[in-house]
Parts: structure tokens; sequence; C-alpha cells
């Protein structure tokens, strides 16, 4: 009986922390939420650099669909200063993945920013950016990027 009571009490425990892990916001709210609580921060030589992953759920309320299986990653560093990177890589705990594509995006927000869309060919949570060889100085830099996968949206 006891066994049998603990158990229980164990599964709607568990029950209970996947359901208070999950944020669900509707589409009106969804991007403000994201991009407020999804970002990670990196300053270095003058230079804050920010990244965020992008979700399935951001990218269908940003562009109308999810791009693909992939992921994207926005960096973007202020102020602005024309800055050039040579390479960018997710790190995990088992292995990394290099860029697939990149490119920089002629302006940002009010062109205060230099904003660049990273592209890899496979989703790794929990990851870490490395961008390797920023120019000015920089060097190499290392970001802890955000799992935001418990932030949803609320489907219509």
């Amino acid at each position: 009986m006891k066994s049998t009571l603990f158990a229980t009490t164990l599964l709607f425990g568990f029950v209970a922390l996947l359901c208070g892990c999950t944020k669900r916001l509707p589409e009106s709210e969804y991007l403000s939420f994201y991009e407020a609580n999804c970002k990670s921060e990196f300053f270095r030589g003058g230079v804050t650099f920010y990244a965020m992953p992008l979700s399935a759920d951001y990218e269908k309320v940003k562009w109308g669909t999810p791009l693909d299986s992939g992921m994207r990653v926005l960096f973007w560093a202020t102020p602005r200063s024309n800055l050039e990177f040579e390479n960018a890589f997710l790190i995990s705990k088992k292995d990394s993945s290099a860029v697939v594509a990149f490119r920089k995006s002629v302006t940002f927000e009010l062109g205060a920013a230099d904003l660049f869309v990273l592209s890899f060919a496979d989703k790794k949570n929990g990851a870490a950016l490395y961008v390797s060889n920023v120019s000015h100085g920089i060097g190499g830099i290392e970001m802890n990027l955000e799992n935001c996968d418990n932030i949803r949206l609320i489907e219509k």
C-alpha cells in the first residue's frame, strides 16, 4: 500500500513539474516574451554580443512556418561597428556542428547593431555558440544558448 501511494505521489509530482515548466502563450504575446527571455548576452572589447536560438514556434509566428528541421540562431552585436567573424559552431556535450550558412543582415531594428543569421543542420538544445576570430581584436567568444523549447505557442 505504501509503495503504491509513493508511486502515485511521485507520478503526480512529475506531471505537475512538467506542466509547470511549459509556458503557453497566444500569438499576440509570444514574440515579445520569447525575445525577452531567450537571448544570451556577452560583453567584450566595448561590444555587447547577443545570441538567440529560434524555436519552430518562434519561426512560425515570425515567418508563418518553421523553416526546416535545422536550427537558426540570431547573433548580433551593439554598437554597430561592421563586425566580421571567421566561423561559428554549436558546441554540445558530445559534439559540435559548424554553421552551414550565415548571412549578415543589412539593417536590424534602427541600424544600431550588426546582425547575423546563423543556420545549422542539426538542432542542439542546451548548446553553446562559439564564434571564432571576431574582428576588431575581439577574438573567439563562447556563449551558452538559452533552451526555450518550453515556451510554446497556443495553437488556434
